[in-house]
């Protein structure tokens, strides 16, 4: 695979966001060492941080080493976490490191829209469609 401007944004992108999550870890496991009374949701919740940051690490490197398919489950992987729902029961967003959120409520259901997911997803599709016509 050719490296143009747009893989290497991506890659950018990418490596970016995992530094954000990396800033947003360290801001949770000091919150978390707060707690007196961890559950073990709570620790997992925490753990899946690092998980989306070596996710985001991974896919850089494998986009800078040439594998066009992980630009296409990084595309998958950032127009999952667009959008999430919150009730006064449950919620659900996806999220790989770093989110910059809008939220949209109407009575007690609330709308998230993941702003940089949106970002990223605009940026590795532009990558999609140049190494397509390269």
């Amino acid at each position: 695979m050719v490296q143009n401007k747009y893989t290497r944004i991506a890659i950018i992108a990418l490596i970016v966001s995992s530094v954000l999550g990396v800033l947003i870890l360290g801001s949770l496991y000091q919150y978390f060492s707060q707690l007196t009374d961890m559950s073990f949701f709570s620790l997992f919740f925490a753990l899946l941080v690092p998980l989306g940051v070596l996710i985001n690490l991974f896919v850089a490197y494998k986009i800078h080493k040439g594998s066009f398919k992980f630009i296409k489950l990084a595309f998958w992987l950032y127009i999952i976490q667009v959008l999430g729902f919150e009730t006064p029961n449950y919620g659900f967003s996806f999220t790989l490191g770093f989110s910059f959120n809008i939220t949209w409520s109407i009575y007690d259901v609330s709308i998230i829209i993941n702003l940089f997911a949106i970002l990223m997803s605009i940026i590795l599709y532009k990558a999609l469609r140049s190494n397509d016509e390269t």
